[in-house]
């Protein structure tokens, strides 16, 4: 819209007295010139003030008019006559009376101040001649605007006084517009005129710059009922992020409209966080044609650093303003746990556990210390217990290793919960098979010596340590020969336990050599010690 610079340069313009200070040039100083015109004044006489210093003293000041451009020839110069001070401090006068008539606008004047030392400064002011301009018996239909019945119609009188003791009189054939120029109309023998607008929620009727007539302008006395607008926003990857991370921030603004929302393009979103927690500032964005809008910046480096994110739309014309929260943002340092192994695997009953790996903080700006960090265990990978913690000094390795013994299967993992500087982690699970111990005891290949051909019987006692130790029933017995003089063993019979644990296997003794048994780790026992027996064969 072009109202604010219209208004701006014609309250420029119409200023009575004008004011331009002085710059030292050669030994000039305190220069200062003042402009003064009335325009209702009958006289219409324009009256210039040159306040000076010289050392060497003023010679001559005189002024050059030049109609509307810098650059046109002079069509006057005025000579101006001391009226106070002396050469050296003094006050300049000179009148001119200008001819509306003929030079209409715009006039530039251009003052040149000649001292004794041979230099001369220059100094520019400058008035716009025309009649005062006023618009009355203003009216405007309706009385109430929207976003969607912007439609108006202003109707009223141009009019004009030449001079303070003269009545205004009708202008016929001045140009009336709308503030943003769309449309126009021009006043009929009695200076008025009606001229239609839309889609402006500030309407007036304004009489621009034109021929003897001065600017001015009427604003319609409406009600502009603003329209609701709607705002929604995310804001990714989280709302908790390391420093330094790429933030996107997507959406969409509509408006309100009377059959629902409508997508609103071009309207300008701001997303607003503190210092605190950006490390760039969100840029300013306008939205698509259907609505949407997307920003980004920098999360800030300050771990532990928390504020409130929100987008707004400020409004515009027929449209009221509206904002979203984003949630808050916090900057913590990312937390890794890796490495992580529990183990030993399979775990004997009532074993410990040592579980081990490494905690790695980035950026780490802040040297984050007395980091805690628990093992914990879960029989479904849902619910999980606290079995041992430690703190850390620093980021680094960790290392378990209890005296808790462990009497079921596990999950374990290692969590680090994080803190106000930094946020959690955990480990993949790692599952630990729990098996009783097994033990062999009693063994013996009898008899020794044996006489060749004769029978050997291998025989022992097999334990399980569960809650309780007790003999091993029903167990596979893996029992293997290796002759003297050989390193290779042969298995020579599967046997089973009997119920109370013992088992025994016979054989033809053929050659010298070591007999042993063993038993292999199952689905829920670890496998035994594997005794063994020479046996010498005559």
């Amino acid at each position: 819209m072009r109202r604010s610079s219209a208004l701006l340069a014609t309250a420029a313009l119409a200023l009575s007295v004008f004011a331009v200070p002085g710059t030292a040039q050669a030994d000039a100083t305190g220069v200062i010139l003042k402009l003064d015109f009335d325009r209702l004044a009958k006289d219409r006489v324009l009256k210039l003030t040159l306040n000076a210093e010289s050392a060497s003293g003023v010679t001559n000041v005189r002024a050059k008019l030049r109609y509307q451009t810098p650059e046109a020839e002079p069509y006057a110069t005025v000579e101006f006559r001391r009226t106070s001070g002396t050469d050296n401090d003094g006050v300049w006068q000179a009148d001119y009376r200008p001819d509306i008539e003929t030079r209409p606008g715009a006039t530039l004047i251009e003052v040149l101040i000649a001292t004794a030392d041979g230099a001369t400064l220059t100094r520019q002011t400058g008035f716009y001649d025309c009649y005062t301009t006023s618009i009355t018996g203003f009216s405007n239909s309706p009385d109430v605007i929207d976003f969607e019945h912007s439609d108006l119609t202003m109707s009223g009188k141009v009019m004009v006084q030449k001079y303070r003791e003269a009545a205004p009189e009708p202008v016929q054939g001045a140009t009336v517009t709308t503030q943003t120029e769309n449309n126009s109309a021009t006043t009929g023998a009695d200076g008025s005129f009606t001229l239609k607008t839309s889609g402006d929620n500030i309407p007036m009727a304004q009489v621009p710059r034109q021929g003897q007539l001065c600017f001015t302008y009427q604003p319609a006395a409406v009600t502009v009922e603003k329209q609701a607008t709607q705002i929604t926003a995310t804001m990714t990857p989280a709302s908790t992020v390391a420093p330094y991370t790429n933030m996107d921030v997507d959406g969409k603004v509509v408006r309100m409209g009377s059959a629902g929302p409508v997508p609103l393009a071009n309207a300008g979103v701001q997303v607003n966080a503190s210092a605190e927690v950006t490390y760039s500032t969100p840029l300013w964005v306008k939205t698509a044609a259907d609505g949407t809008f997307h920003t980004s910046f920098t999360a800030g480096r300050n771990a532990g650093a928390s504020a409130a994110v929100t987008a707004h739309y400020y409004g515009a014309g027929f449209l009221a303003g509206t904002e979203t929260g984003l949630g808050t943002l916090n900057i913590k340092n990312t937390a890794t746990l890796t490495d992580f192994n529990a183990f030993p695997e399979p775990l004997a009953y009532g074993d410990t556990v040592i579980a081990n790996g490494r905690l790695t903080i980035e950026p780490d700006l802040n040297n984050s210390t007395n980091l805690l960090l628990y093992l914990e265990y879960s029989f479904d990978r849902k619910t999980w217990k606290t079995w041992a913690t430690q703190t850390l000094a620093r980021q680094g390795n960790v290392y378990f290793n209890t005296d808790r013994p462990v009497t079921a299967d596990a999950y374990w993992r290692i969590r680090y919960p994080g803190d106000a500087f930094n946020i959690p982690a955990v480990t993949e699970p790692d599952y630990v098979d729990v098996k009783y111990r097994t033990q062999m005891y009693n063994f013996n290949a009898s008899p020794e010596p044996v006489k060749k051909g004769a029978t050997i019987t291998v025989k022992g006692l097999l334990y399980r340590f569960r809650a309780k130790a007790e003999p091993g029933p029903n167990a596979n017995i893996h029992i293997y020969f290796k002759p003297k003089g050989s390193s290779t063993w042969t298995k020579m019979a599967i046997t089973k336990t009997a119920s109370n644990g013992w088992f025994k296997k016979t054989f033809k003794a053929s050659q010298d050599g070591t007999w042993l048994a063993r038993y292999w780790e199952s689905a829920g026992y670890l496998g035994s010690n594997y005794p063994s027996d020479y046996v010498d064969v005559k």
